[in-house]
């Protein structure tokens, strides 16, 4: 799952290199003596909008359809079929009916698919065969372009109910707002629903413009417009995500033998932006590098690794089971830990690699 987001950023970030080039290389070509040249530059501008638009969305869309997929099988994997969400088996059966009649498969996005795999798939699931395996393109399949309204429905599907909304009130979009705006502070009950209905739609739109009039797409973005699109995105996308991975990690970490639940102290801090919090000594061990999460249901989770671990004034690497921190241990984060009051800290035994990546150095042995 983690690496649909580090794909999304990725293709982002070549973007964002097309849009710091386009006028160094037009300056560059303007004293050209060639007329061919001079032509070439006036063309140019609108075949960078044009490229712009359509790869803008088409990161979103395919970033979008990646995630819904990957959340949907790791639940596939945790709970059998008739325990998935009711709007998920009903899309899967109608869906994968609906691709069966209309004979698409082996073709575009169903490359690869066959009658025989998707039937003998459906049976298993419907059968109460485990493991069983969903029809992939099917769980991701939308009717519409991905303005908000489709995006809350894509997503509905596998369980998570209006996540735009809640995205709204999200840490980067929160964020991407004061920016744009110039705000110091954050509005309190997050950015309005129509700031995001608004840009998507208006990122839909170009994206089909440029689709239904091919190199002549009106109303060019200048560059500081394409860059705050792909801001926009951005925030959008890990926010998204951030609400994706809370419902992941409440649903495999809530019994889990690796959770270590951490209590705040009361009247301890947070301290250092909120970076640092002091807990009670759990009974497990704990360690520098040890990946640990919080996960508010409103706004998502935020997850990283412990940073640092202080006992009476001292900095230790790593903390032994049932050792003595009479004061309580002070643990240093790499996100600011949430004001929400029911906000709790979670560490975990072990990585999990669908959403940490992994510790440039080793953490130290238990």
């Amino acid at each position: 799952m983690r690496s649909t987001l580090d794909e999304l950023i990725t293709e982002l970030g070549e973007l964002k290199a097309l849009i710091a080039s386009i006028e160094p290389v037009n300056a560059a070509l303007l004293g050209h003596k060639d007329s061919v040249v001079q032509q070439y530059v006036s063309i140019r501008r609108r075949f960078d909008y044009a490229a712009f638009a359509v790869a803008l969305y088409a990161s979103f869309e395919k970033f979008v359809e990646n995630l819904v997929t990957a959340y949907a099988l790791l639940e596939a994997r945790r709970v059998e079929y008739a325990k998935l969400p009711e709007k998920l088996t009903e899309k899967h059966l109608a869906g994968t009916a609906e691709l069966l009649w209309r004979r698409r498969l082996g073709e575009g996005r169903y490359v690869g698919m066959n009658e025989l795999g998707v039937v003998k798939n459906l049976f298993e699931c419907l059968s109460g065969t485990r493991p069983y395996a969903l029809n992939e393109a099917v769980v991701s399949a939308h009717d519409a372009n991905l303005r908000a309204g489709e995006v809350d429905a894509v997503f509905a599907a596998v369980g998570i109910e209006k996540i735009c909304d809640r995205a709204c009130r999200a840490d980067a979009i929160t964020s991407w707002y004061c920016t744009v705006q110039g705000l110091d502070t954050p509005p309190q009950d997050g950015v309005k629903r129509t700031v995001l209905e608004e840009r998507l739609k208006g990122i839909v739109e170009r994206r089909n413009q440029v689709a239904h009039r091919g190199g002549n797409p009106m109303n060019l973005l200048g560059g500081a417009d394409m860059s705050e699109a792909v801001a926009f995105i951005e925030s959008l996308g890990v926010s998204i995500f951030g609400l994706v991975v809370g419902r992941y990690l409440v649903a495999h970490h809530a019994t889990s033998s690796g959770r270590i639940e951490l209590p705040l102290r009361d009247g301890d801090g947070p301290f250092k932006g909120r970076t640092v919090v002091v807990v009670d000594k759990p009974a497990q061990r704990l360690f520098v590098g040890q990946p640990v999460f919080v996960v508010v249901e409103s706004t998502g989770a935020r997850w990283g690794r412990i940073q640092s671990l202080r006992v009476d004034d001292a900095d230790v690497q790593e903390l032994a089971a049932n050792a003595n921190a009479p004061t309580g241990v002070g643990v240093g984060l790499d996100f600011r830990f949430p004001k929400s009051a029911d906000a709790k800290l979670v560490a975990l035994a072990a990585d999990d690699d669908v959403v940490w990546s992994p510790l440039a150095v080793a953490a130290p042995a238990a």
